[in-house]
């Protein structure tokens, strides 16, 4: 199950995370199993309703009456674990309550053996900043992210949202930053459940790519030969801040198994890859902004992680 992505949405109350889900279920991961857990303070799940119907959602949990990041572990795994028996998605939502905390629930999907994609933060652009006064687990959530979601920017004038934009860099210079109104996110992006068709597409070279209006590109690099670990990680870690995105099949010198890697806004992580690892060429996918002035660089980085055997 470890295999699983998952992606957690969170933002304070009334930042728009159902209106992003809605979003990005009408406009995008089409063609993927997508189940959706869901946490609700109170009795009644609200938010469920708007999203249960869509044609992506092939599963959708709700966890009600507490905050998922602190009282309902044992449920929360239960609802997972049913998720997985039921419709093995390839892709699982955590919709969190606008007062959690992301940080627990990070470690709670560890524990229920799903792979951290990415955290997407949501904030509200007429009303992050007094609402950071109020309650510091605003500050918590966007310090978390990966993306950083700044929503309904139709509702400030330019000083505002510019004082929006240093309010979020200065608790998070990792994240890749969005503005947008009514939740309109590129979801090939923030929801890494893409980077398949992406690897195709860049394989075959120029040609339509509908991240390309956003100025995104991507292309693969490939070898046959295993990679030093060290090595590889310290090319991970020196990526172009441009570099928003890159995932593939990995094989390394100190073990048997190929494994998966994801790396996401500065953050990475492994994963075993359920294939021997004799069957599978090491192949990653990088994607980002001015992808092919990085390209050359990338390329040999890559070539000094390989091991000559």
């Amino acid at each position: 199950m470890s295999t699983i992505a998952c992606d957690i949405v969170t933002g304070f109350l009334g930042s728009g995370k159902t209106t992003l889900l809605k979003h990005v279920l009408q406009h995008g991961l089409q063609g993927r199993k997508v189940a959706i857990v869901m946490n609700e303070l109170g009795d009644v799940g609200i938010d469920g309703r708007v999203l249960t119907g869509f044609s992506a959602v092939e599963k959708m949990v709700e966890v009600d009456s507490g905050c998922i990041c602190c009282s309902v572990t044992l449920q929360f795994t239960v609802a997972i674990h049913e998720i997985v028996q039921a419709v093995r998605p390839q892709i699982i939502i955590l919709e969190t309550t606008g007062v959690a905390d992301p940080e627990p629930l990070i470690h709670q999907a560890a524990q229920a053996g799903l792979a951290l994609d990415a955290v997407i933060a949501v904030v509200d652009a007429a009303e992050v900043l007094a609402l950071d006064k109020k309650a510091h687990v605003v500050r918590r959530q966007v310090e978390a992210a990966d993306f950083v979601v700044i929503n309904k920017v139709d509702l400030v004038d330019e000083k505002q949202l510019g004082k929006v934009r240093k309010w979020v860099e200065k608790r998070n210079r990792r994240a890749l930053v969005f503005e947008t109104t009514r939740g309109a996110v590129p979801s090939d992006l923030l929801f890494g459940t893409s980077v398949g068709r992406l690897r195709a597409e860049a394989a075959a070279g120029p040609g339509h790519n509908h991240l390309a209006e956003d100025g995104i590109s991507a292309f693969v690099v490939e070898s046959a030969h295993r990679l030093e670990r060290k090595k590889f990680e310290k090319l991970l870690r020196g990526l172009p801040d441009d570099v928003y995105r890159a995932k593939g099949v990995v094989r390394f010198t100190d073990g048997p198994a190929a494994q998966i890697f994801n790396f996401t806004c500065g953050r990475y992580d492994f994963d075993l890859f359920p294939l021997d690892a004799s069957e599978a060429r090491t192949q990653a996918v990088f994607i980002g902004r001015d992808m092919e002035s990085h390209r050359p660089r990338i390329v040999k980085d890559l070539a000094r992680c390989e091991a000559r055997e």
